[in-house]
């Protein structure tokens, strides 16, 4: 574990001495130009596809862990033999994949699968399991309208979700590590580099000894090479699938089943906004 502030390193086992682990999913992009070039267009429409961008993470606990994995795999094989799929680029484990999902892709093909009962069961195994959820949205057409220079989104949303992670952390004198999907050697050193300085020099309201309650930053792909990618990150699969129904939420403002499941997990329920849910400006 000691090389993870040097390059992304994925992590495949739980440290005996990491209490949480906080795996985090984003939506949206982070792209400002495009907004500012048609920023009267994004502003007139507050549900414009390229307006907000959202963070999610959600903690789930050491002691919650095995059996939150085995609730998830045990859908898995109810609904696919061996809980794998032949997919384009092979025989792997289902991995749950919001945007799959929602398109009907893939596993999730009702030609497949009963789609409606693997719904209940998916829904059933998030809202049976014990986590918690910090997320951070920008309206990215006020965001540009309001700063002449406006602060990078990804720092201001991952801000926030780590600076209240490591409150809750260091109210418990517990310790965290933080999971991210790997998206590209390129991007990912980008992203290690952004949270290693801000762990190291802390920012405008927290110094470095209030993160270093966290103990490590990782970056996993979907699927285990190690185990033949028979074996997904299910900790990422519960991130993407969390993230997206708050960032819907955030952009539309209603409240859909996915949402109300997940709801109460949100940090400080009800009184989520600037806990467990912030949204700027």
């Amino acid at each position: 574990m000691s090389d993870w502030r040097k390059r992304p390193t994925l992590i495949e086992s739980w440290d005996e001495s990491i209490d949480s682990i906080l795996s985090i999913d984003e939506n949206g992009t982070i792209d400002l130009k495009g907004v500012r070039k048609n920023i009267l267009k994004v502003a007139e429409d507050p549900a414009h596809n390229d307006r907000w961008f959202t963070i999610t993470g959600v903690e789930l606990s050491r002691k919650n862990f095995e059996e939150f994995r085995d609730n998830f795999n045990s859908v898995k094989y109810e609904h696919w033999k061996d809980g794998c799929f032949d997919y384009k680029s092979g025989n792997k484990r289902v991995v749950f994949h919001s945007r799959e999902i929602r398109k009907k892709e893939g596993p999730f093909n009702p030609k497949l699968i009963n789609y409606g009962t693997l719904m209940t069961d998916i829904s059933a195994a998030i809202e049976g399991t014990s986590f918690n959820i910090y997320s951070s949205s920008i309206d990215k057409a006020r965001h540009i309208i309001k700063y002449t220079n406006p602060h990078p989104v990804y720092n201001l949303c991952m801000e926030f979700i780590l600076e209240r992670y490591c409150r809750t952390l260091k109210e418990t004198g517990s310790s965290g590590i933080l999971l991210l999907e790997s998206r590209g050697k390129k991007e990912d050193a980008e992203v290690l580099k952004y949270l290693v300085n801000l762990l190291e020099k802390g920012n405008r309201y927290w110094t470095c000894e209030d993160f270093s309650c966290i103990k490590g930053i990782y970056f996993n792909p979907k699927w285990s090479n190690t185990h033949n990618k028979k074996m997904s990150f299910v900790l990422l699969e519960l991130a993407d699938l969390v993230s997206y129904p708050i960032h819907k939420f955030v952009k539309f403002g209603a409240e859909d089943p996915a949402y109300n499941i997940i709801k109460k997990k949100i940090q400080n329920y009800p009184y989520i906004h600037g806990y467990g849910l912030k949204t700027f400006p």
